[in-house]
């Protein structure tokens, strides 16, 4: 497996898991997509490709027209 494929694998892990510990704690049901992808490192063109990649295989929910604003589903 490529070191790409291995970082990628990675940054979506990371990102669910945050999306979930935000969920969690209460802090909102929908959460800046981009605001936690920047706490976690990654650039914008990431964070939209990990949440493409989440949303595909449900386990967030992309809501709102601007922006990256995201929900975790109960799949997720």
């Amino acid at each position: 497996m490529s070191d790409e494929i291995r970082r990628r694998r990675e940054l979506r892990r990371r990102f669910l898991e945050r999306l979930y510990e935000a969920s969690e704690a209460g802090e909102s049901e929908y959460l800046d997509g981009y605001e936690l992808a920047g706490e976690l490192g990654m650039d914008r063109q990431d964070a939209e490709r990990v949440v493409r990649y989440h949303e595909d295989h449900g386990f967030v929910t992309l809501t709102g027209r601007h922006g990256l604003t995201v929900r975790i589903t109960a799949r997720g």
